[in-house]
C-alpha cells in the first residue's frame, strides 16, 4: 500500500525528495485542474503547478495534521498563489492594450474530456462534498475558490451583507472538511 499523504508530508519535511516526487504524482492533476480553473490559461497554470509544489517542498515543516488533512493544505496554497498570479495577470493586462496575442491564450472555457479526467478522484470527492452543501454555501464558496472573488466582491455579486456571505463561506467550508475527513477516515481505516 502506498504511503499516506501525512506520512509523505512529513517526509518531505525532513527533506526526503521521494516523498515530494510520490506526493507529486497523486496530486498534481488536481492542482493543474484547480490553476487552470482559476486562472483561465493552461501555459500559466503549468508554470503555476512547478511553483506550488517548489513552495509545498520549501513549507512542508509548516504543515500540521491537527488542522487539515494534506490535501485541504496543498489546495489552499493551490488556490491562493493563483488568485495571486491572476491578479497579477490583470494588473499586467490592464496596462496593456487588448491584443490577439491575449485572445490566442485564453483557455476554451468548456472543459474537455482531459479537463475532467486531470481532476481524478479527489476532485470528484470535492465535488461530491460540495453537492451536501446548502445552495447559498455552495455558491459562495465556488466564487470564492474557483472564482478567485473576495468576500466583498462575493457580497456584492449576491446582493448579500458581507458578513452573510462570511458565515456562508465558513459553515460551508467547516461541512465540507467533515465531509471529507469522514471519507478519509473510511478510506484509511479498511
Amino acid at each position: 500500500m502506498a504511503k499516506d499523504d501525512i506520512t509523505l508530508m512529513q517526509a518531505m519535511a525532513a527533506g526526503d525528495a521521494t516523498a515530494l516526487s510520490t506526493f507529486y504524482d497523486r496530486h498534481s492533476p488536481l492542482v493543474y485542474a484547480t490553476c487552470v480553473r482559476v486562472l483561465g490559461d493552461r501555459t500559466t497554470a503549468d508554470e503555476l503547478l512547478v511553483d506550488v509544489f517548489h513552495e509545498l517542498w520549501q513549507r512542508a515543516s509548516q504543515y500540521d495534521a491537527a488542522r487539515a488533512n494534506p490535501v485541504t493544505f496543498l489546495l489552499t496554497l493551490t488556490r491562493s498563489r493563483a488568485i495571486d498570479r491572476r491578479r497579477t495577470m490583470n494588473k499586467r493586462s490592464n496596462l496593456k492594450l487588448a491584443s490577439e496575442d491575449q485572445t490566442l491564450n485564453q483557455a476554451d472555457p468548456h472543459p474537455t474530456v482531459l479537463d475532467e479526467s486531470i481532476a481524478g478522484e479527489s476532485a470528484a470527492k470535492v465535488r461530491e462534498a460540495l453537492a451536501t452543501l446548502d445552495p447559498a454555501q455552495r455558491q459562495a464558496i465556488e466564487c470564492a475558490y474557483y472564482d478567485g472573488l473576495s468576500h466583498s466582491e462575493i457580497a456584492d455579486l449576491l446582493n448579500k451583507p458581507l458578513g452573510t456571505v462570511k458565515t456562508y463561506i465558513r459553515q460551508g467550508l467547516i461541512r465540507l472538511r467533515g465531509c471529507l475527513r469522514n471519507d478519509d477516515d473510511a478510506r484509511f481505516s479498511g
